[in-house]
């Protein structure tokens, strides 16, 4: 769930190893979680692979998956050897990009301690489209719990436990941080408004455009005549507009939208506007 794709680390404006040592600081050393009960952990999920269920840990210091399991048997690709990379490249590039943002609010949540961690008690749940190795993607339910934690209680090592739902048909990414105390609601309501601003901040989209999107998005039956005349443009003006948003939304997202309307219901149903 910290983890941005490699192919668009520009999103947030910082690289993941500065991201990272923001975060863990200087309390990186004090690891206060067993390798038994990490063991443990590992050796109960192992039993309930066969359940549709993947596994890996990430060591944040180094970046870099450490236990491994189920990626072969679910997903078709070696369990040894598979790297962050290898994810980031299999995550349906329409969620991947959403999850940039997300991420970054997450890590962003967490430096400023605003999320109590515990081992292996769920920090978020995601829902997320995987590419198996015959091309399909797969829908699945992402669990992202604190593997290794610190003195200090910031997270150093985390496991992400993957659910198989069904076969991958367009459904939306959505992620929220699991209501562990009477403060959730809150905190997913700043979740969300951190990527919303970060995504305001960092994109490609003019100020004119996002507010097209917004317009689209929030108004049920919105029309190009309505946008027309709520910011004063020419016809001629709103569909040059249209065309600029469906560019942008298709490099965004790796799909197709025919229409500006269903591109600002992406960004909806992603939670960006």
């Amino acid at each position: 769930m910290l983890q941005f794709p490699q192919y668009q680390p520009e999103a947030i404006g910082i690289n993941d190893a500065d991201r990272v040592a923001l975060y863990l600081g200087d309390s990186a050393g004090s690891q206060v979680v067993s390798t038994w009960e990490q063991e443990t952990v590992l050796q109960r999920i192992d039993e309930e692979i066969h359940q549709e269920s993947i596994y890996f840990s990430v060591d944040l210091a180094q970046n870099s998956i450490v236990h491994c399991n189920g990626v072969a048997r679910w997903l078709g690709y070696r369990n040894t050897g598979f790297s962050l990379r290898d994810y980031h490249k299999i995550i349906h590039p329409a969620h991947a990009s959403l999850q940039c943002y997300y991420s970054a609010s997450l890590l962003e949540l967490l430096t400023h301690n605003e999320i109590s961690l515990q081992f292996m008690q769920p920090v978020c749940a995601t829902l997320i489209a995987l590419k198996h190795k015959t091309g399909k993607y797969i829908y699945c339910k992402r669990e992202c719990w604190p593997f290794q934690l610190t003195a200090e209680g910031k997270m150093t090592a985390y496991l992400c436990r993957f659910t198989i739902i069904k076969e991958f048909s367009g459904e939306t990414y959505h992620t929220r941080i699991y209501p562990t105390n009477s403060r959730s609601a809150q905190l997913n309501e700043k979740l969300h408004a951190l990527a919303r601003k970060k995504f305001a901040a960092h994109t490609d989209f003019s100020t004119q455009e996002l507010r097209i999107l917004k317009r689209y998005a929030q108004q049920k039956d919105c029309t190009s005549e309505i946008i027309g005349q709520a910011f004063k443009i020419k016809k001629s003006t709103v569909s040059t507009f249209n065309k600029r948003i469906l560019k942008k939304t298709e490099t965004f997202s790796g799909q197709s939208f025919n229409t500006a309307k269903n591109a600002a219901l992406y960004f909806k149903n992603g939670g960006l506007i």
